[in-house]
């Protein structure tokens, strides 16, 4: 197996944090119903469905978030192979995706969710009409049922992504 290099992956894997921090924040505070589908349900049902801009809004604002999660961690095992000498495993391919990928969901689950969205609740991401449920951003279940459900998705994901890189 080549060489991982931890110092790859915490670079790459927080630079992909930042960038999709500042998608994230910027479009909560552009338009938090952007993130509508991520809201509890309990705030889901109080709230109309996203108007048929929004869900432009939406799919416009997933091109760069795609770009970023799909590209940092293709170009991050790119530049992994590159320190290997030009030749890497499948699984040290894997395992530096998966990481970077992983990074960015520690990233979400503690800095986004837990620090930002449940302790400050800060305004702009309080929907018009649930003043009063910003308790619900303080379920700890959520936030650990969405922290697992990403490490399933990037056990997943990581993968294709791999496999992409690995050609590259």
């Amino acid at each position: 197996m080549n060489t991982l290099s931890r110092e790859r992956i915490l670079i790459d894997g927080s630079l992909l944090s930042l960038a999709m921090g500042i998608i994230i924040f910027g479009s909560l505070i552009y338009n938090a119903r952007l993130w509508l589908q991520d809201y509890p349900k309990e705030i889901r049902a109080k709230v109309p469905p996203n108007t048929p801009q929004e869900k432009r809004l939406q799919r416009l604002m997933m091109i760069p978030f795609l770009l970023f999660m799909l590209g940092v961690p293709v170009y991050s095992t790119y530049l992994l192979r590159a320190e290997n000498g030009g030749t890497i495993s499948f699984l040290s391919a894997y395992l530096n995706v998966f990481f970077v990928l992983n990074l960015f969901n520690l990233f979400d689950a503690v800095v986004i969710d837990a620090l930002v969205l449940a302790l400050m609740k800060p305004k702009f991401a309080i929907l018009p009409g649930t003043e009063g449920m910003a308790y619900l951003f303080g379920d700890w279940r959520l936030h650990l049922k969405n922290y697992v459900k990403g490490i399933v998705f990037c056990t997943v994901f990581s993968l294709p992504l791999a496999l992409v890189a690995q050609a590259v």
